[in-house]
């Protein structure tokens, strides 16, 4: 016969949070305890990425958020590492707006990046001549989604 239940042991390790756990089954990244994924943009459209149920987070983010999302999603340029720079092309190509459902997209490869961000979630401008609001803006694009998980 079984004897009574002894104490209760120590608690074990703590696991990951549900988001991250589900962010990372559909190869999203964390950040600030959102899910966020990217793909490269061929012209100007929306281009979610696969499993990404797409929202734009009510934020006001600054460029440093911006720049540290930006590296979490360095691409490859042709097979090869492809230059990423915080310095920002300051001219009209992209803006601060909200016509399209990215948080955010970036050019990589060149000596400064032309930046789109959503109006939502980030506060900075990252033009200062005007803004032609173009998510594309020259090979290679990439472009940041928020993703509901």
């Amino acid at each position: 016969p079984a004897g009574p239940a002894g104490p209760a042991g120590p608690a074990g390790p703590v696991g990951p949070d549900q988001a991250d756990v589900k962010c990372s089954r559909v190869g999203g990244q964390m950040y600030k305890g959102l899910c966020f994924k990217s793909s490269r943009l061929e012209d100007e459209k929306d281009r979610a990425p696969q499993g990404c149920r797409t929202y734009r987070p009510k934020q006001e983010w600054s460029e440093w958020d911006w720049w540290n999302l930006a590296q979490l999603f360095q691409r490859n340029c042709d097979g090869e590492p492809c230059r990423l720079t915080s310095a920002i092309d300051r001219g009209s190509a992209g803006g601060r707006c909200n016509n399209h459902r990215a948080v955010f997209s970036y050019t990589q490869g060149g000596p400064t990046s032309r930046v789109w961000v959503n109006s939502a979630t980030f506060a900075f401008e990252p033009t200062r001549t005007g803004a032609t609001c173009t998510l594309f803006n020259g090979d290679p694009t990439v472009a940041v989604y928020a993703c509901a998980v």
